[in-house]
Order: structure tokens, then C-alpha cells, then sequence
């Protein structure tokens, strides 16, 4: 408490009036204490908040980086066995890597060779094709040949056909006349030799 000097009366002790001044004074800044008071809480409350909120999140993110270290840990381990079990391989490996460093040029000779046979291929199907193509054509043009020689063939062969059955017909006719024309024939053989007959018995 503030040091104050009362005034005192002659009875009665201290004034009155410098009680109360006194009690209001003290009163008015008991409240603006208090108020000054109160707002410091609250924005101490408010920063605990935040930082309580704060404390949270790094939490959280404590936590994560422990799993993200757990979990990288345990990768580690499973890549160091992994290379303890391979370190056997090594001379293996690195045999191997001379063997595939001395049998490139042969495989990149190889894939040359490929390619050109692949060329070679390509070429003799191409000429294949043609070949087809030529004989087939070569023969279409036979068998037009073909047909137009047989065509011309068979219209000689009609024609032929036509003259010897024309030709068959007239012996045929002939045929059918040669009966009467013996018959006519040995008529008159009859009549000759009867006309010798008669000539010879006139000369005896």
C-alpha cells in the first residue's frame, strides 16, 4: 500500500474525507489492477492455447519423424543385409560384368548382323512378291492363249465336223442308191451275156 498522510482533526482521529479519497483511490486502482490483471490471463490463456495447439502439432510431427525414422531404419538394416548377401556375389559379379564388357562387340556385331537379315528378309519378300505377282500375270496371259487357241480350235473343229457330216450325208445318200444302181447293173450284165450267147451261137 501506498504511504499516505491523513489529516487528523482535532477530534475524532484522521478526516474523513481523506478515508474515503483514500478508500476509492485504492479501490479505483484495486479494479484497474485487477482489470490489467484479467486481460493478462486471458492473453496468457490465449498463448497456453496457441501454445498447447503448437505443442500438439509438434507432437504429431514428433511422432511422424519417429515412424519416418523407425521405417528408414529398418531400410537401412534390410539394405545392409542386402549387401552383406550380395558381397559374396561380388567377385561373381564383377566376372560377369567383365564377361558382358568382352561379349559386346559380338552383340553389338550380332544385332548388325540381325538387322541385315532383316533387310535380306525384307528384300527377298519383296522379290517374292513380284515373282507372284510376274507369275501370275505370265499366267493369266497363258491362259488367255490357251482359250484363244482353243476357241479357234473349236470353231475348226465345228466347221470340220459340219463338212464330214455334210460329206457322210451325200455317201450315205449314195449308199441308199447303190442297191438300184447293182440292180440296173446286173440288169444289164443279164442282157450282155445273153447277147453274147446269141453271138456265139451264130458263129458255130
Amino acid at each position: 500500500m501506498e504511504n499516505n498522510t491523513f489529516k487528523t482533526v482535532t477530534f475524532g482521529g484522521f478526516a474523513k474525507q481523506d478515508v474515503i479519497d483514500y478508500i476509492e483511490k485504492n479501490a479505483r486502482d484495486s479494479a484497474a489492477v485487477q482489470e490489467k490483471l484479467r486481460q493478462e490471463n486471458e492473453s496468457l490463456r490465449a498463448e497456453s492455447d496457441t501454445l498447447r495447439l503448437q505443442v500438439e502439432e509438434l507432437r504429431s510431427q514428433l511422432e511422424a519423424l519417429h515412424a519416418e525414422h523407425n521405417r528408414l531404419t529398418a531400410e537401412v538394416e534390410k539394405e545392409t543385409r542386402r549387401r552383406q548377401e550380395l558381397e559374396p556375389l561380388e567377385p561373381e559379379a564383377a566376372r560377369l560384368s567383365e564377361e558382358v564388357e568382352r561379349l559386346r562387340p559380338d552383340a553389338e556385331a550380332y544385332a548388325q548382323f540381325r538387322e541385315r537379315i532383316g533387310a535380306i528378309e525384307c528384300e527377298a519378300r519383296k522379290r517374292a512378291a513380284d515373282l507372284e505377282a510376274a507369275s501370275q500375270a505370265q499366267m493369266r496371259r497363258t491362259v488367255e492363249t490357251f482359250r484363244t487357241q482353243y476357241q479357234a480350235l473349236m470353231h475348226t473343229f465345228n466347221n470340220t465336223a459340219a463338212h464330214v457330216t455334210g460329206e457322210l450325208r451325200k455317201v450315205e445318200v449314195n449308199l441308199t442308191q447303190l442297191p438300184r444302181a447293182m440292180d440296173q447293173a446286173g440288169v444289164e450284165l443279164k442282157a450282155l451275156e445273153k447277147l453274147l450267147e446269141q453271138n456265139g451261137g451264130q458263129n458255130e
